[in-house]
């Protein structure tokens, strides 16, 4: 697991998502949060990784792997 997937797990953690539902999760829908989760989701990625999400891009995450790939393409430092 690279830097980054550590601190997106961090992020994820910090929500009280279950390691088992992180491990196993394939989309956002994988990991049972409800909408405030959702939103206190966002905020720890933004404050995390020191980016600022547009609503429509919020809607884009739909995977950790989108999670992942958005990071790559803002260039975000690990």
């Amino acid at each position: 697991m690279g830097i980054t997937e550590k601190r997106i797990y961090k992020v994820l953690r910090n929500v009280g998502v279950k390691k088992n539902y992180i491990v196993h999760a394939s989309t956002i829908d994988d990991l049972y949060l409800d909408e405030y989760d959702f939103r206190l989701l966002v905020y720890y990625f933004e404050n995390e990784f020191k980016v600022c999400l547009k609503e429509k891009e919020i809607k884009k995450l739909t995977s950790l792997s989108a999670l992942h790939n958005f990071l790559k393409r803002k260039k975000v430092n690990n």
